[in-house]
């Protein structure tokens, strides 16, 4: 019971952003409503025949809506996204070539930071045309890494791959709910045989990700010294004639 008000109290305020976002994304568009229709209902009581107008008009819109075609998928994507809401305000996202921290999301534009801390305006109409990838929201990162042994050391690498999948899956850092950790001999060559080793790491930032990735990885080394075992290299001597 407790563990479920403590999960509440953690997914509630998240739910409330994004509520809270859609309903100023439908307060800009009522906005803009109202104002049209307070400038036709104040044209109309002027004496302005606004029905005629736009009737006369709507010749010249076809060629007004070719011109303003982009602008107006700008808009309506932007809606989308209002909606929709693939992402949110500070989380880091990549769709295409495009990739960054989410600064603001506007009707038409949307603003972000690149990796090298540079504004980014993109048009809201890439968004539709691109798969997102919402690095933000992801609860795991998958990290695989493949070690040469020496040859002459195979009958030590099945005890290895079991002791070093054990210690990956004690590894707080490790995350285990999509898929266990695995180690495997992957490659024999004449001089040096392969180990693929692979898990999948809690979501965390960069600087975080790269330092668990590293103490795994000496990890890993570790439990190769241990059980007698020598790194090998991937270089291979042919025989000359």
């Amino acid at each position: 019971m407790e563990d479920q008000r403590i999960l509440t109290f953690i997914i509630q305020p998240k739910h409330s952003k994004f509520d809270r976002e859609r309903l100023l994304a439908f307060d800009k568009i009522s906005s803009v409503g109202l104002v049209v229709l307070g400038l036709m209902g104040f044209a109309e009581a002027c004496g302005v025949a606004v029905q005629s107008i736009l009737t006369v008009g709507g010749i010249g819109g076809v060629a007004t809506a070719f011109a303003g075609r982009d602008i107006l998928g700008n808009f309506l994507s932007g809606l989308s996204l209002q909606f929709a809401k693939p992402f949110s305000t500070g989380e880091t996202i990549k769709a295409g070539t495009i990739e960054g921290q989410v600064i603001e999301i506007g009707l038409t534009t949307t603003s972000l930071l690149n990796s090298e801390k540079f504004p980014v305006i993109v048009p809201n109409s890439l968004f539709s045309s691109q798969v997102i990838v919402n690095k933000s929201r992801a609860q795991w990162r998958s990290t695989v890494r493949k070690i040469p042994l020496r040859i002459q050391d195979l009958d030590k690498i099945p005890l290895l791959s079991e002791d070093i999948k054990s210690m990956l899956a004690s590894n707080p850092k490790v995350f285990l709910g999509k898929e266990a950790p695995y180690c495997f001999l992957s490659r024999i060559e004449n001089s040096y045989a392969e180990l693929t080793v692979g898990c999948n790491v809690q979501n965390m930032k960069r600087d975080e990700l790269y330092s668990t990735e590293q103490s795994i990885l000496l990890q890993v080394v570790q439990k190769i010294k241990e059980h007698g075992v020598e790194l090998g290299t991937t270089y291979q001597d042919y025989p000359t004639n």
